[in-house]
């Protein structure tokens, strides 16, 4: 039986550029996940901060692409156009510029209002203290990051992708009306027969 959480790991690797048979590429994975986690426990005494340090950590940044992405769904009008996500060049571009920009920025501030005691992640929460609040006080250890993460990734979309979205659903809707003539049958009733002259 396959872990899911090892094969998603593998075409990752793969996806970012590893020529490897996709086996090859699920076991490059568990071999990096298990390098990892060896070296974390060998380093932190303490498994439970090191979790809840690690999670919180990598949650923030999640928080934030689950508000952006949740966000434009939720605003959608028509399906996405499904051959363009699978190729290059279609509708929709490389790089969403103001979802990137502001997925870095959210996650930045989430850092900020996020604290851990583990080493090497002690800067998280630099934001408390411009705002004046105890860094060891119960609001600083609640992680309120995470949350402000997904509320401000899901207002996002609401603040300044809507015009976007407009324009890609006008190209979706463009892409799908060529898809639909270039795949529709011909109709016979309508097709003139050639008669051959004398």
């Amino acid at each position: 039986m396959r872990s899911p959480a090892c094969y998603s790991g593998g075409f990752a690797l793969l996806a970012s550029g590893l020529r490897a048979p996709r086996a090859a590429g699920v076991v490059v994975s568990v071999v990096l996940t298990g390098a990892v986690v060896a070296l974390l426990i060998a380093v932190v005494p303490d498994a439970a901060a090191l979790f809840r340090d690690i999670v919180t950590t990598l949650a923030v940044p999640v928080a934030a692409w689950a508000g952006i992405f949740g966000a434009e769904t939720m605003i959608r009008t028509r399906r996405v156009h499904s051959p363009s996500l699978l190729r290059s060049g279609g509708v929709y571009p490389a790089v969403r510029w103001v979802n990137l920009v502001m997925l870095v920025v959210i996650t930045a501030v989430g850092w900020g209002l996020s604290t851990a005691a583990l080493v090497g992640l002690q800067w998280q929460g630099y934001l408390f203290v411009v705002l004046g609040v105890d860094p060891l006080a119960p609001l600083a250890a609640s992680d309120g990051g995470v949350l402000v993460a997904l509320l401000l990734g899901l207002l996002t979309p609401l603040v300044a992708g809507i015009p976007t979205l407009r324009r890609l659903q006008s190209a979706e809707r463009a892409a799908a009306d060529a898809d639909a003539a270039a795949t529709a049958p011909v109709d016979s009733s309508t097709a003139t027969a050639a008669v051959p002259t004398a």
